[in-house]
């Protein structure tokens, strides 16, 4: 699993470690599926800041097959709150966007939400938090590979409602989506899937979704992130976010066991 979510491929996994490459694959479909249990049963956030959305492209073998990652980070506690893989389309966007919202356990403030200038977060995120939420997009200008101007647009919401908001934020004095962008590098960087440069595209996205939900679980609970240093203590998002107070390992991870779900009663509907 450490080999895994640093961008190692499963065949060299499998040739560093003299196993067969089934085994690889049949032991990170097994964790995919406990990783995903995971961090549904803990992932919750109270009183959220600033959410930020954005996408990545995943370079697949055929043509007109391109599919996106779709992510949202919460910006205080650097908690990587959702993730889906999809087209970009309206749908989609509106999944993403109700899944993000079902992570958010108390939200008393308006949120930030930023986004890119894709047309259908604009319609999801109105949708989704209604008064609870203000949109902002912003659309970033780049020349020879650095970012050159920034331009926000506030697109849900009155501009003092987003003036409160923004007086809740620590980190960011104006709209940007820098951190869900860094958190799409460590993606790319940590999914062998993602590589740029490479001649190995995406074949199946499935075996892309079992990669990044085995990173998801990794950088929130086990992964220690640098900008959460607080003296000689480096926190995970999760301890952040008071979710755990130490950093976990992937043995607790696997070590977990899920409450037993009820059978529910078969009555009928009125």
């Amino acid at each position: 699993m450490r080999m895994l979510v640093e961008g190692v491929a499963p065949i060299a996994i499998a040739r560093s470690q003299r196993m067969s490459a089934a085994t690889i694959v049949r032991w990170r479909e097994r964790a995919c599926a406990h990783a995903w249990n995971f961090a549904s049963a803990h992932l919750r956030v109270d009183e959220p800041h600033e959410i930020q959305f954005d996408e990545l492209k995943a370079r697949c073998a055929g043509e007109g097959d391109d599919m996106w990652v779709f992510n949202s980070i919460e910006v205080w506690t650097r908690l990587w709150m959702n993730w889906r893989i999809g087209r970009r389309t309206y749908r989609g966007t509106l999944v993403m966007a109700r899944e993000t919202c079902s992570r958010i356990r108390t939200m008393a403030s308006p949120v930030v939400c930023s986004s890119d200038e894709m047309k259908y977060y604009a319609v999801s995120l109105r949708r989704v938090f209604a008064v609870a939420g203000v949109h902002v997009q912003v659309d970033n200008r780049y020349s020879g590979g650095r970012l050159m101007r920034t331009n926000s647009k506030l697109m849900t919401g009155p501009q003092w409602r987003y003036e409160q908001a923004r007086s809740r934020s620590e980190d960011s004095k104006k709209p940007n989506t820098s951190y869900v962008e860094r958190l799409q590098l460590t993606l790319r960087r940590g999914c062998s899937y993602l590589h740029r440069r490479t001649n190995g595209p995406m074949r199946n996205r499935w075996r892309l979704a079992e990669s990044v939900a085995i990173l998801h679980c990794y950088y929130n609970f086990v992964r220690r992130h640098a900008s959460l240093r607080f003296g000689k203590v480096v926190r995970t998002p999760a301890m952040q976010a008071g979710i755990c107070d130490r950093a976990l390992t992937f043995r607790d991870i696997f070590s977990w066991c899920p409450r037993p779900v009820a059978r529910p009663s078969l009555l009928p509907v009125t």
